[in-house]
């Protein structure tokens, strides 16, 4: 299923993006993904994440506009012919405009038995979706399917196997046809990866499209590129599999000639530019858990990307790297060799679930780098009468987004206790806590959110004229956190917990709900 993932993005992209049409060009995608299938074949993992990261660079640097954009996501059949009579309604309305002219993509990920495209228990015959794309009214259709034996919709058609890839057309697009490219030949299997977390194809392309098939430096990804860094990367990824070699075929039926642009890198969201002398990066975009693009020593180092924080895993010479990133919005980011540090977690040619197990730890476990928390805030005291405590917070957290946590608490203020027969009684009254719990968070753009239980003990302590006591305390409730990222390494903090209290008081056990509150920064230690 993968390969036809990638092919599908060269495709479309490929008439998509020409410098010349797009003012005159609309660009409506489709774009299906659906994990599971008919008969007896298990459920796939990544079909509908592929179907996600393809609507993701269309939108971002394949200049598709979101309200020309379907995705659909784990859909019955019934769902994707809606789409299919509401695509063909809104290019029948940008022919009404003047000097229009409509280009459709249509991508699929997921099973297929060679005839038939399964959705779910359903099944969307080939010949359906042929005829779907010819009577859509578009002036260049092209379909991208990622699935088993997706070669055999092109048998009947002339397929050709790669990679040998030349679709030509005009660069203004006065040109119409169709062109289908799929992931695997007629009697192939198309392969999932776990490390990649997707199909091998469509992450080879996705990758080359957001600037690692730039071998022209000139900011722009041509189909002959993408298509040469993809097929190329697909076949040494799958060459070592049980499934075998994958070999995409495409066919078209298009007019002209002339070199397409399928991606523009020149004013991205935000960039990455990674350290040269490395056999392998992989770049993980944190907020989604997902691996959005791999370099390899001969790509180019320069990639598009969402803003964001980023994972990198990188291998040399044997050895593993890794490190941690942060990319703000408008922002090219350079990243030092410095910047990925040595690990012997897991060897650097493993593609299996342990090293997919390992990543995961790194960036949500004990194994990433910590960060340190400092806040100041107030709370309430424990006596009646005594004013908001001062508090001061420090805590230091481990894993990017979720992962366990220790704090330490201090609180301090003063109060009057009245008396009958003289003046107030002035007093100090503190605590002191250390708390260990463990967050889970949620990240989008430039903020993030966090919450999770925590457990503690401390002391709780009073001070008058003449003398004092202490008291042993525990603590237990849930906490929460919001954070703003303001620089590459600070982040301002505010966060918050409701700890029920339980301590002794007279030879009682006395509980008292103390909910505190601190503002502060973040940083990386």
């Amino acid at each position: 299923m993968s390969t036809v993932g990638l092919a599908r993005w060269v495709l479309v992209l490929a008439v998509l993006t020409s410098p010349v049409a797009s003012a005159e060009t609309r660009r409506v995608a489709v774009l299906v993904g659906n994990n599971a299938g008919s008969g007896e074949r298990p459920s796939l993992h990544f079909a509908e994440v592929d179907a996600g990261k393809m609507a993701r660079v269309l939108v971002e640097l394949g200049r598709v506009s979101p309200e020309d954009l379907f995705l659909l996501q784990g859909r019955a059949l019934g769902a994707v012919r809606d789409v299919f009579a509401k695509v063909k309604e809104r290019i029948s309305a940008f022919h009404r405009e003047a000097d229009s002219r409509v280009v459709l993509v249509f991508y699929f990920s997921g099973h297929s038995d060679g005839e038939v495209l399964e959705i779910g228990e359903q099944r969307l015959p080939f010949v359906e979706l042929r005829r779907w794309l010819s009577d859509a009214g578009a002036d260049v259709r092209l379909g991208i399917i990622d699935s088993c034996k997706s070669g055999a919709l092109l048998a009947s058609k002339g397929g050709t196997p790669g990679p040998a890839f030349q679709v030509r057309l005009v660069d203004d697009l006065a040109s119409t046809g169709e062109a289908m490219l799929t992931s695997s030949a007629a009697d192939e299997i198309a392969l999932e990866s776990t490390e990649i977390r997707g199909s091998f194809f469509t992450h080879h392309l996705v990758s080359g499209l957001r600037g690692a098939a730039d071998s022209s430096g000139d900011g722009l990804v041509t189909l002959a590129e993408a298509y040469q860094y993809a097929f190329s990367h697909t076949v040494t990824a799958t060459a070592g599999t049980v499934g075998g070699i994958q070999h995409p075929v495409y066919d078209y039926r298009l007019a002209g000639q002339g070199e397409l642009v399928l991606t523009e890198l020149s004013r991205p969201a935000a960039a990455l530019t990674l350290p040269k002398g490395y056999d392998r990066v992989l770049v993980v975009q944190i907020a989604r858990d997902q691996v959005i693009a791999e370099l390899t020593a001969e790509a180019a180092r320069h990639v598009a990307i969402p803003p964001g924080d980023y994972a990198l895993r990188a291998w040399r010479e044997g050895q593993a790297f890794a490190g941690r990133v942060s990319v703000l919005p408008g922002e090219s980011r350079v990243v030092r060799s410095e910047e990925l540090h040595s690990i012997s977690l897991y060897p650097s040619q493993s593609k299996g679930p342990d090293a997919l197990l390992v990543s995961q730890a790194q960036e949500h476990g004990f194994f990433s780098q910590p960060t340190l928390s400092l806040g100041v805030g107030a709370q309430p005291g424990v006596t009646e009468g005594v004013r908001p405590l001062v508090s001061v917070h420090a805590a230091v957290h481990f894993g990017v987004l979720s992962g366990p946590s220790l704090a330490l608490n201090f609180a301090v203020g003063t109060g009057r206790t009245p008396s009958l027969t003289g003046p107030a009684t002035r007093f100090t009254e503190g605590e002191i806590f250390l708390f260990a719990g463990y967050r889970w968070g949620l990240e989008r753009g430039l903020w993030s959110v966090h919450i999770g239980p925590e457990i503690g003990g401390g002391l709780l302590f009073q001070s008058v004229e003449g003398g004092g006591r202490t008291a042993t305390a525990l603590a237990i409730g849930p906490w929460a956190g919001v954070t703003l990222r303001v620089s590459q390494r600070i982040r301002l903090e505010l966060e918050t917990h409701l700890p029920l209290t339980f301590f002794r008081r007279d030879g009682q056990v006395v509980k008292a709900l103390l909910p505190a509150g601190w503002l502060g920064v973040a940083f990386p230690l």
